[in-house]
Formats: C-alpha cells, sequence, structure tokens
C-alpha cells in the first residue's frame, strides 16, 4: 500500500497554495504541452520532466502525510517516486509494472544510504540522500547496467541539497521544497553520467560519511528489505514525532479546553525538540507537539484544515498550546531505537490528574494500519479534487502494477483532462 499512500500525498499536497503558484508558474495545460513534456499528476498539466519531479516531490510533503522510515531516519518514498513519476513518460512501453519497480529501486537505495549515514544533528534527511535514491529509480527505468547505475549514484551523492534541521520548527516551508530538488537533481545526475560528466569514485561514503554526515558504514543497514519496513500516517498531517501526544491525548478525550489547566509531555530526545508552543506559519504548527495537541482538542481532528493559517492564528488554540509543554525523559531515549514512547500527564483545573502513556503509533511497521483505514486516509487526500472519482483511482492506485501503460496510469490522476488528450488505457 505504499505506492498509493504517497500518491494520496501528492494530491493532497496539489492543493495547497504555493504548490499551486509554482505550478502554474512552470508548467501548461496538458493540451498545448511539448511533447517532451510529461503529464503532472494531481493537475492538468505537463512540466519538463526534471520539473516535473521537483513539483511532485514538493507536492508530495507539503501537508506532511508522506511516509517515513526509521533505519533510513527519513522518508526515502516520496524522493524515489517522484523522479519515477518524471521519467516513466518518457518511454512509451513502460507499464504500471516497470513503474512500481522503478519506485521499489529508488526507495531501497535511498533508503539504504540513509540507514548507512550518520547525518549530522542539524542536518533535516529531506534533500540529502533523497538524490540517490532519485537516480536509482530513473536509471532503473532506463535499464542501465550495474556499473552505469552505479556511476550515476556517485554523481547523484554530489548534488543533494545542505538542509537544515530546524527550518520546519521555525516556519520555514523551503524544507518542503528539499524532496522536490533532491528527485530533479537525481534525475539531473542521470543525465549528467549519460552525458559523459563523472562523479567521485566512491563519492557516497565520501559525502555521507564525512560532509553530511558524520560516518558511513553500511553494517548499520538492518537485515531485509527496507521498503517493507515503512511507517506510515493515517489521520494526522503533521511530523511523526508529534503523533505519540496526539494518540496519548486521543485516549484521555473528550475535553474541554477551558477545563485543561495544563499539559505536559514527556518523550524521548528526537521528539522533544518539536516543543513550540507559539509556531509561526502552518508547518511550524505540523512540527509543533504543543500546537498538534491543542489544535486536536480544539478543532477536533488533526487534518490537513488543523493546520490552516486560520488555524494558527487561532487565539483559543494559541491560548491552549501555551499550556503544553514538552520535555525530554532520558530514560525515554535510553529505550530507542527499540521503543518510541511518549507519555502524557492533563492537569485539569479541577485538580484532577490523568496520564497516558503509548509505544509507537499506528502505521509503524509493528503496528500496520489496516487496508481500511489507508482506504479512507487516500479518500480524504483525493475525494476533493476528484469527487466520486476517488473509488476509481484507489483501484488504479492499489493494482498499479497491473496497468499496461505508466503514461495513462499517471494521466488518470489528473483533473479535467479532456479525453482527445488522453492516449493509451490505464486498465487492470
Amino acid at each position: 500500500m505504499l505506492l498509493p499512500d504517497t500518491l494520496a500525498a501528492i494530491l493532497a499536497g496539489h492543493r495547497q497554495p504555493e504548490v499551486q503558484a509554482l505550478v502554474a508558474r512552470h508548467a501548461v495545460p496538458i493540451g498545448v504541452a511539448p511533447p517532451s513534456f510529461v503529464p503532472l499528476l494531481g493537475t492538468p498539466h505537463a512540466a519538463p520532466p526534471p520539473m516535473a519531479a521537483f513539483l511532485t516531490g514538493l507536492a508530495g510533503t507539503a501537508v506532511e502525510l508522506d511516509e517515513g522510515n526509521y533505519p533510513a531516519g527519513g522518508h526515502p518514498a516520496i524522493h524515489s517516486l517522484a523522479a519515477a513519476l518524471a521519467e516513466a513518460p518518457l518511454h512509451p512501453h513502460a507499464t504500471g509494472a516497470d513503474l512500481n519497480a522503478a519506485f521499489e529501486a529508488g526507495y531501497e537505495a535511498g533508503a539504504r544510504v540513509g540507514a548507512a549515514t550518520a547525518l549530522r544533528p542539524a542536518a533535516h534527511p529531506h534533500g540529502t540522500w533523497g538524490t540517490i535514491g532519485a537516480a536509482a529509480a530513473v536509471a532503473h527505468l532506463r535499464r542501465l547496467d550495474a556499473s552505469a547505475t552505479q556511476a550515476a549514484l556517485d554523481i547523484a551523492a554530489s548534488m543533494g541539497l545542505a538542509t537544515s534541521g530546524t527550518a520546519s520548527l521555525r516556519g520555514g516551508s523551503v524544507r518542503n521544497a528539499y524532496a522536490g530538488a533532491a528527485a530533479q537533481n537525481g534525475m539531473l545526475a542521470v543525465d549528467l553520467m549519460q552525458a559523459g560528466v563523472t562523479g567521485e569514485p566512491g563519492g557516497i561514503a565520501v559525502v555521507f560519511g564525512q560532509v553530511i554526515g558524520s560516518s558511513y558504514d553500511e553494517a548499520r543497514i538492518p537485515p531485509g528489505r527496507l521498503i517493507d519496513q515503512p511507517f506510515l500516517k493515517a489521520a494526522a498531517s503533521c511530523c511523526r514525532e508529534t503523533q505519540g501526544a496526539l494518540e496519548a491525548i486521543e485516549a484521555l478525550l473528550p475535553l474541554d479546553p477551558d477545563a485543561i489547566a495544563a499539559i505536559e509531555v514527556a518523550t524521548f530526545a528526537s521528539a522533544a525538540l518539536l516543543n513550540e508552543r507559539a509556531p509561526v506559519a502552518p508547518i511550524a504548527g505540523r512540527f509543533s507537539i504543543p500546537f498538534t495537541v491543542a489544535t486536536r482538542i480544539v478543532t477536533g481532528h488533526a487534518w490537513i484544515e488543523a493546520f490552516a493559517p486560520e488555524a494558527i492564528a487561532d487565539p483559543r488554540i494559541r491560548a491552549l498550546s501555551a499550556r503544553v509543554t514538552v520535555a525530554e525523559d532520558p530514560a525515554l531515549t535510553a529505550l530507542l531505537p527499540a521503543r518510541r514512547v511518549c507519555r502524557l500527564t492533563l492537569r485539569l483545573t479541577d485538580g484532577t490528574t490523568r496520564i497516558a502513556e503509548v509505544t509507537g503509533t499506528p502505521g509503524d511497521p509493528d503496528r500496520p494500519l489496516p487496508d481500511g483505514s489507508l482506504r479512507e486516509k487516500f479518500r480524504r487526500c483525493v475525494e476533493p479534487g476528484f469527487g466520486v472519482g476517488w473509488e476509481r483511482l484507489w483501484h488504479l492506485a492499489s493494482h498499479a502494477d497491473q496497468a499496461s501503460s505508466a503514461t495513462a496510469l499517471i494521466r488518470a490522476f489528473q483533473p479535467l483532462v479532456p479525453a482527445r488528450e488522453r492516449s493509451g488505457s490505464a486498465d487492470q
């Protein structure tokens, strides 16, 4: 279900105003697009392939609903799929199975580099080793042999970003562009290799072990396929590390916001960094445990609208957020990576104290979401743009490997495209 889940995140992200503004600037209606342009999933437009990869990666992270991978320490799926969706239409005979195989190859390549890398603490994982995954996906669709693929990955290693882990905490939505830039640069890395440009031999170990990372050791990569170990988000449009507190507060609902004197959250070190009580922008709210808990209590959910600009400015939410504190409990940090624990203490104005403690969250590898939950998430992401057509798209996405044409499959996810502009069939 990883492919339909990532497609859903992309479609939801395309409704964000900043994504729509960039599509308007860099893409054209598909009916007038040059043959070299590719369809841009989630829109009735087409764009040059590298720009399509960028816009898709941007959309896929815009509302913080995409998957993640604990061993990799980041989000491999969007980097790989954004590049694969931009590359597949360049190959007329590519099938849905080809697209899915490229996505899986890119995911695995990027995730394995992420797992081997000790990323520097100030860096954000988006836009770093994701270039490796994007390049691997493109190389797979171009049917490059192992030697050529490695040459492309050596180039891709030098084309990542110098990302900031605190950008999102401080309201910098540039963080959403990181995955798009990595998808674009991964595609360009393969172009460069095929044009005769060479990378640094062993560049992956150099860049990720000495430049953006402090060490690179493939012994850190866990056994098995990493694509089989993702975490998926069900109904919360916010950072995974806020969602332990969300699950804990769910156990204590319903609550009258005015009856809450204080909420104290104790958790492990990386989650405890998400402690901003007065976020300045929607992305900062998505990376704030105090705001995430407060908006869930006040609005009744933690979906996309719970982090809209008007929610960020809502005085009632902000007042409650100011009463939420977050602190690291070293004993909980010591449990990592085996257990990700969050303990929430609720103090009411009548003197009552209630405590909820959770380990992990729904959607973690050891707590997989049922198909019904993933289907409902897909509906919520896709229905606003496609109406009742979301059900057909769910079926297509869930059986993508059966589609006879990757391009037709992608075009099925374009709204309002006249029938005369379509070609092929995404038949199942």
